[in-house]
């Protein structure tokens, strides 16, 4: 449980919030009483068959402004990739002032390329100060070696090899008058008897006090990429696919296209569930890795699963990540609230 600690992404289970996945899912195991993830209240209040009129930027600039006037630090957690790159260049294209770019890496060249040939080198041109954070073998070797705490992961979501997350932590950073910015997240749509709605799963925000999710925080500019991408959706693809659209994973230019994501730059693609690994780059990093390590990673995801059941992992493999948790759903195509059971009442499938 996180205590008095003030965030909108949170989860309950038996009267009682949570961030720490594990934590959440030991009470499950326990209680057997339903789990609910939590957003931002202000999503229940808010009309999304209304599209926003503004352009996504003008919204975005406007966000980018406020965030500016009432915090003393603006710092973007920078990948490189499509979307904190949107958000950094927001940032650029109004003047409006970034005090520091903080880049996570695996600690493994070849699973860090996204960092080295595409952030770097970008932060390096803006001329703003920036860090990189990232584990080292010895932080590796005391995490799954020697079972130490080290600095852990805020939400405990994922249990792929790299432990780059665990530097995502901000318990471990400035937080005081700082807005730590990260490129959370493209909409969730699907399609259910004539009707569009948009939901969000926990997997995909990770949420952690202080995190400032620059896209998803705000129901207006979740909105308008919402409306953004089922515009051309419709105007592109034939209703018997719609949902296949709506899968990320396979149609990724087509997402970043419709929402805006691109300019003149190239971003590499995601390969997510990559020859039975998290993706590509867990892949290359286990790759790289000294085998004791790999063999004592593999003791630790049995142990997850020795403790919290298959059932909560994709696939029955913590390194596959936990199963994700639905939000409630949201109307499009008419103003409504729903929960997965009204929509799936067989269970969810797209």
């Amino acid at each position: 449980m996180f205590g008095d600690k003030k965030v909108s992404w949170h989860y309950t289970c038996n009267h009682k919030k949570f961030i720490d996945k594990i934590a959440l899912l030991q009470e499950y195991n326990a209680s057997k009483q339903a789990i609910e993830f939590h957003i931002p209240k202000a999503y229940d209040n808010y009309d999304f068959s209304v599209p926003p009129q503004e352009p996504l930027e003008e919204l975005c600039k406007q966000k980018a402004l406020r965030l500016r006037e009432s915090n003393d630090k603006i710092v973007i957690w920078y990948s490189g990739g499509c979307d904190s790159h949107y958000i950094l260049n927001i940032f650029l294209k109004n003047n409006i002032k970034v005090d520091n770019l903080i880049m996570v890496k695996s600690g493994f060249e070849q699973a860090d390329f996204e960092i080295d040939q595409y952030a770097i080198p970008f932060a390096k041109s803006t001329g703003i100060d920036f860090s990189i954070r990232q584990p080292d073998m010895a932080y590796y070797r005391d995490y799954y070696v020697n079972g130490e705490e080290m600095l852990g992961s805020a939400h405990n979501l994922w249990h792929h090899f790299r432990l780059n997350n665990h530097f995502e932590n901000l318990e471990h950073c400035e937080t005081d008058g700082v807005a730590n910015i990260f490129g959370k997240e493209k909409p969730k749509l699907c399609f259910i008897d004539g009707k569009w709605y948009t939901y969000f799963l926990d997997v995909d925000i990770t949420p952690q006090p202080h995190q400032l999710n620059f896209f998803c925080d705000d129901p207006n500019i979740h909105n308008k990429q919402c409306h953004m991408l089922i515009n051309n959706i419709e105007l592109m693809k034939n209703q018997r696919d719609y949902n296949k659209v709506t899968s990320f994973d396979e149609f990724q230019n087509f997402w970043n296209r419709s929402i805006g994501r691109y300019d003149k730059n190239i971003f590499p693609l995601k390969e997510l569930d990559f020859d039975n690994n998290f993706n590509n780059k867990d892949a290359l990093a286990i790759e790289q890795a000294p085998t004791h390590l790999v063999e004592y990673w593999l003791q630790h995801k049995n142990k997850l699963v020795e403790e919290l059941g298959k059932n909560v992992f994709n696939n029955g493999d913590p390194g596959l990540g936990t199963v994700g948790v639905f939000s409630k759903f949201y109307g499009i195509s008419e103003r409504s609230i729903k929960t997965v059971d009204d929509l799936f009442p067989n269970g969810y499938k797209t």
